[in-house]
């Protein structure tokens, strides 16, 4: 004879057991995401409130995948709502302002990045070490895995020994590409304007003719590379020429 109540708690500890591994894993992912305890239970609590308030709930064919796309989702909502407040507190700030000097050494030590590290370290470079991103935002924000980011940024301090060698010689000479130039100059200004989205976007043009990239950059054609969360651009980036030279 079957023991219906005994199968019925067996059924209810696999239950159980599932629900733990799940909720792990959520916790595990949303402190990817956020960095932090704090913000990673505010996140998960956000999570299972979404995901147990829905009809479906858990019947999903793959309830894993549900829920840490659900807390992406939810991420990418707090962050998006994060940049637009600090956007509007800062939006009466004056700009810092940058003597002609300055504005050629932050073109300068652009440069010197271009010329030495890939569009891919240079954007983890920047994201990391100017801006201080951490490894999880980096990832969420270049659409890589936190393993590409780490290698990548290995390879960008690796490559820094050429950067600062070539800054602490002789003056650069400003690129002959008209093109190249504008990109530099715009890199600068976005880099003064604390403008995270824009300076990863055009630190990635090299990929392209200069002149072409900056036509198709100006005309919103390039594919937005940095187009994603907005972790919050109160954090203080440190200097550039500081952090290459």
């Amino acid at each position: 004879m079957i023991d219906i109540h005994s199968e019925e708690a067996a059924i209810r500890e696999l239950e159980n057991e599932a629900m733990e591994r799940l909720k792990a894993v959520v916790q595990r992912y949303c402190l990817s995401l956020s960095g932090t305890a704090w913000d990673a239970d505010d996140l998960a609590q956000e999570v299972w409130l979404k995901v147990l308030g829905s009809e479906t709930g858990l019947s999903h064919a793959n309830p894993e995948a549900l829920l840490l796309r659900i807390a992406k989702n939810a991420w990418i909502d707090r962050s998006r709502r994060e940049w637009r407040r600090v956007k509007i507190q800062n939006s009466d700030a004056p700009a810092a302002a940058l003597s002609d000097s300055a504005i050629f050494e932050v073109e300068a030590a652009f440069q010197a990045l271009i010329k030495h590290l890939s569009s891919l370290q240079r954007s983890v470079f920047l994201l990391r070490d100017v801006f201080g991103f951490s490894i999880a935002e980096t990832a969420l924000r270049l659409q890589l895995s936190e393993g590409a980011v780490k290698a990548a940024h290995h390879r960008a301090r690796a490559s820094l020994g050429s950067v600062r060698k070539e800054l602490s010689g002789n003056a650069l000479p400003l690129p002959e590409d008209e093109g190249m130039r504008a990109i530099l100059r715009a890199l600068a200004t976005a880099y003064r304007d604390g403008d995270v989205a824009k300076v990863v976007q055009l630190a990635q043009l090299d990929t392209l003719e200069p002149a072409v990239a900056m036509v198709l950059f100006q005309n919103g054609l390039l594919r937005k590379a940095s187009s994603h969360p907005q972790p919050a651009l109160g954090k203080s980036g440190a200097p550039l020429m500081r952090m290459a030279a």
